[in-house]
């Protein structure tokens, strides 16, 4: 399942994969991809994108 979050001209996507990973996706207001990672599941990555925006 894929969610996107959008905050301060940013969009986040979070993907969660079957092995339970999940992949944040972080593009700026241009669709520039500024940050690709994978976390250990869904609530890292959304922990990883709040720390980001403040």
């Amino acid at each position: 399942m894929k969610k996107y979050h959008k905050d301060f001209d940013v969009t986040a996507s979070i993907t969660d994969k079957r092995d339970g990973t999940a992949r944040l996706v972080v593009c700026d207001q241009y669709g520039k991809k500024v940050k690709d990672s994978v976390h250990k599941n869904r609530p890292a990555a959304v922990r990883a994108w709040k720390r980001m925006c403040s």
